[in-house]
């Protein structure tokens, strides 16, 4: 069973307040939307370098405000990649178990906190994958599905909702090493050199895997009646 539950679930504890946008963009109207590249403000990255100090210091408001930032983000990771919302939960409490235990030697290499969550996660994944034996199962759509409208934003309207969800979808139609450039530049958000780093190819491999996974979600969504322009 999970230790750490989704941020907006009480728990019967608070958690310190942290900017607004650190939960992510405004919801999307168009599926071109979600996959513009975005650059994260030199006073965010400022700001959790300063939150990564506190909490490789000990500070315990500072570990929380990490895991209040992160989690989602690598809670929808690892759903895209086990396919089960149980093993979600379990491998994502992993993950932030895992950062709990390896803060006191994190080393920043210049990247975004979460490339490092990313590691863990990747070995996790594996761990869990290990212990079942098999492949995962598939994607409980339901629980899916509210999950990946939820990330659209309080304020979305029914349309972007169901555009997440289409979206999600056909994700997990695209080829692996696609799908895994995808995530990692558009659900992490990381950059194109952040994303080579990660997956040991060039800058240039890079670019050509986002180009032919855009495609491929292109034509997906194309036949579901939606556009990725």
């Amino acid at each position: 069973m999970a230790i750490f539950r989704r941020p907006n679930t009480p728990s019967g504890g608070s958690l310190p307040d942290i900017d607004d946008d650190a939960w992510g963009d405004p919801p999307a109207s168009t599926a071109a939307d979600l996959f513009r590249d975005t650059e994260t403000p030199d006073r965010e990255r400022r700001r959790e370098q300063r939150l990564v100090e506190a909490a490789c210091r000990g500070e315990e408001s500072a570990v929380e405000a990490l895991y209040r930032t992160h989690f989602d983000t690598i809670y929808r990771y690892v759903l895209l990649r086990l396919g089960s919302t149980a093993a979600a939960e379990d491998v994502t409490s992993q993950v932030f178990l895992g950062m709990i235990k390896g803060l006191g030697r994190y080393q920043d290499q210049g990247r975004p906190f979460v490339a490092w969550l990313y590691g863990i996660a990747q070995r996790q994944i594996a761990f869990f994958q290990r212990s079942q034996g098999r492949a995962p199962t598939p994607v409980d759509l339901d629980a899916a599905t509210e999950l990946v409208a939820d990330s659209a934003g309080p304020d979305a309207t029914a349309e972007e909702r169901e555009l997440r969800v289409a979206v999600a979808r056909a994700l997990g139609k695209v080829p692996k090493g696609q799908r895994e450039v995808i995530m990692l530049r558009y659900v992490l958000s990381l950059s194109v050199a952040e994303t080579a780093a990660l997956v040991g190819r060039t800058e240039g491999a890079v670019k050509q895997l986002q180009l032919r996974g855009l495609a491929t979600m292109k034509n997906i969504l194309g036949q579901a009646g939606r556009e990725l322009v």
